[in-house]
């Protein structure tokens, strides 16, 4: 088993060798997950730029789902991984790209909020974790009115 002490050299190598190409440095074939490597090399941290982080959906009716579209684009010069999407509830699942997101290239993070047992004002969040330096961690947000239905009066 690597040590973190190899791994890091593994990754600071990669890099280096890497560093003008157009293909992921972290890609290997030791079975290191590159998202990990990219985690842990902090100092080749790269850029996020958001087109929007707050999405209102206006008014549904209760039982409705939304599809909910964050976009996103590398705005540094390695590559961007998506570590993680964490929803505030389990009324919303996310998915996010699994493959690395090239310097200057866009990506999206999806969510389905469904409004099942969500009546009324509905303000909900999604943690997402990735390898940028100017913010590691980014809460994106959602929010609208959701219609009760008969049922639920």
């Amino acid at each position: 088993m690597m040590n973190y002490k190899n791994l890091i050299t593994f990754v600071v190598c990669l890099v280096v060798i890497a560093c003008n190409s157009n293909k992921n440095p972290y890609a290997n074939n030791l079975g290191i997950n590159p998202a990990l490597a990219a985690q842990i090399d902090t100092a080749h941290y790269t850029l996020i730029k958001w087109q929007d982080t707050i999405i209102n959906f206006g008014t549904i009716k209760e039982g409705d789902s939304v599809l909910l579209k964050y976009k996103f684009y590398n705005a540094g010069k390695t590559p961007l991984f998506v570590l993680q999407t964490r929803p505030a509830c389990g009324c919303t699942v996310t998915d996010f790209p699994k493959d690395p997101i090239m310097p200057g290239k866009s990506g999206v993070i999806t969510g389905i909020f469904r409004s099942i047992y969500h009546p009324g004002n509905t303000y909900k969040t999604i943690q997402v974790v990735t390898n940028t330096r100017n913010k590691s961690s980014r809460l994106l947000v959602f929010k609208g009115m959701v219609e009760p239905s008969k049922k639920s009066n």
